[in-house]
């Protein structure tokens, strides 16, 4: 347990929230995630979280009762200024909860930093109830955007801070999922001038705090609250810019959300034909009204 300094912490916490509130895309994905979550009053509900308090704090405002589990010990540090809640560190991908626990499960931003993805889905389809659901944010990985290109010359992408991939696209989400899962819709947000911009933001991050200023050391000092006057000082500045570059929503989305109802776990296999070959290879060589190959 980290220690606390209780006069530092609230000022910490008052930074956090005025940075929050001068940040365009996570004041978006926050409502966007909320609104997918809904009313949460009498539900049993668990969030995987990357390590972003006022996220966590926000989720817990929509009732009922909640659980946070993280993968590493730093989340766990950051997460600690903004609820009191025990955090659970899990071992690899396995959640130390029961069977059939949760309502609802919450993946923040979490998913890409978990080497056995596929396993980890496996195990919040475990705990959740039957008719539960499972919510996820991510990161849509687009390789040819002027914003992944700007991540990897700047060295902010996710695997750059220590994940384990860029995020996803929207047919690998559905490959993890669909054993265990009706993935409906999925719904993208977060257009490239928007990440474009917010990219160099978070350049000028690294230069500063070395990691996003949302992810909070287990001990902080006078140092962080004059680098977060720095930081709130920029955003400020930029922050009339993020909100036009929000509103063109006709370009393509950088962010994902999916929800999607458990089911019961059943493996889908592409159909093969006798031959071994799937029936999309075997519609492709073979002239249609006929049986063989040309």
């Amino acid at each position: 347990m980290r220690e606390t300094n209780d006069n530092l912490d609230n000022e910490v916490q008052i930074w956090q929230e005025k940075l929050f509130k001068r940040s365009i895309r996570r004041i978006r994905k926050s409502k966007k995630i909320e609104n997918l979550v809904g009313s949460s009053v009498n539900a049993q509900c668990l969030e995987i979280s990357a390590g972003d308090g006022i996220m966590s704090a926000h989720l817990r405002s929509l009732g009922g009762s909640w659980k946070t589990a993280v993968s590493t010990k730093n989340a766990a540090d950051s997460i600690g200024y903004n609820i009191n809640d025990p955090i659970v560190i899990m071992d690899h991908s396995k959640l130390p909860f029961d069977d059939h626990t949760f309502d609802k499960v919450v993946i923040i931003d979490a998913l890409k930093g978990i080497a056995a993805d596929q396993d980890f889905i496996r195990e919040c389809h475990r705990v959740l109830k039957s008719d539960g659901w499972v919510i996820i944010s991510e990161e849509c990985r687009r390789p040819i955007s002027i914003t992944a290109l700007l991540q990897y010359l700047l060295s902010v992408s996710p695997i750059s801070k220590g994940q384990k991939r860029n995020g996803y696209t929207s047919t690998e989400l559905y490959t993890i999922l669909k054993d265990g899962f009706d993935v409906p819709e999925t719904f993208f947000y977060s257009n490239g001038l928007l990440e474009s911009l917010a990219t160099l933001g978070e350049f000028v991050q690294k230069l500063i705090f070395n990691n996003s200023y949302w992810m909070l050391r287990e001990k902080i000092g006078e140092n962080e609250l004059y680098n977060y006057r720095k930081i709130y000082a920029l955003a400020s500045i930029t922050y009339p810019l993020l909100w036009i570059f929000s509103k063109i929503e006709f370009l393509p989305g950088h962010k994902m959300l999916i929800k999607s109802r458990r089911r019961h776990w059943r493996p889908r296999t592409t159909p093969k034909l006798i031959d071994g070959r799937s029936i999309a290879e075997a519609a492709i060589n073979t002239k249609i009204g006929t049986a063989a190959p040309f």
